[in-house]
């Protein structure tokens, strides 16, 4: 466990001195919920509480963007020939692979602190097991989603190009047909029928039930538990194959 917490520290340190793109992201969620967040929620009339609906969804793209960005710096590290020499080092690949992933998980804690606890407190009325079941939710989201992007470098070996080009797309397919910013009911059919293969629309619509939301509105919290627990294990478990291969 040593060495898992040696490695992670060997990259965060770089990564928080100093962490100036942490308080950035915090200046934009303030702008996009004080500004944008605020304005959809004068348009969207279905919803009476669409601002708390939507500063959940932007909470939701916040942790899979630093899951993508556990992906790139991974990618980064193998063509700034740092992987291979820590992949020399007597150190089991599982645990290089781990300490990765919750290098993300860390990042992802940080990163949330200050959207999080806006957020909870624009809803109110929440207990603990509400909040922490949603927070667990959330790093089991992101786990997934890291080790999905993880899985996908490995074609950066190949093609930094490729890569770059898949992971645009499929993260712009992701975010854009998933239930991130409005309820599926209320989604055309053309959408909807590609939002139920989204992760995204079962991470954000769980956690959405975990904090108050009407269930009516949300996909099934049964499916939503194995979809995000089928990507989690299955990326993170292909990605440490691949590693060890």
């Amino acid at each position: 466990m040593k060495s898992i917490i040696r490695l992670i520290w060997f990259d965060l340190k770089q990564e928080l001195h100093p962490p100036v793109w942490i308080v950035m992201e915090w200046v934009v969620f303030a702008v996009q919920l004080g500004i944008y967040g605020a304005l959809m929620s004068r348009l969207v009339t279905q919803m009476d509480d669409y601002l708390q609906f939507y500063a959940i969804g932007y909470v939701i793209m916040i942790t899979f963007d630093i899951g993508s960005h556990t992906g790139r710096q991974f990618v980064e590290h193998a063509h700034e020939g740092r992987l291979p020499y820590l992949l020399s080092l007597p150190i089991p690949r599982w645990k290089l692979y781990l300490s990765v992933a919750l290098q993300g998980g860390f990042e992802l804690a940080l990163l949330l602190i200050v959207p999080l606890f806006v957020t909870l407190s624009i809803i109110g009325n929440l207990t603990a097991l509400s909040v922490t079941s949603a927070v667990a939710t959330l790093f089991w989201l992101g786990f997934g989603v890291s080790g999905l992007m993880l899985a996908l470098s490995f074609i950066a070996f190949r093609s930094a190009d490729v890569y770059t080009a898949i992971v645009t797309a499929l993260s712009t397919l992701i975010i854009r047909f998933s239930t991130v910013f409005y309820p599926l009911m209320f989604l055309p059919s053309s959408y909807a029928n590609v939002a139920i293969f989204s992760p995204l629309t079962y991470g954000s619509d769980l956690v959405r039930l975990l904090l108050g939301f009407d269930p009516s509105v949300l996909v099934d919290p049964r499916i939503a538990v194995a979809v995000l627990t089928a990507l989690a294990v299955g990326t993170l478990g292909l990605g440490s194959f691949l590693l060890r291969g």
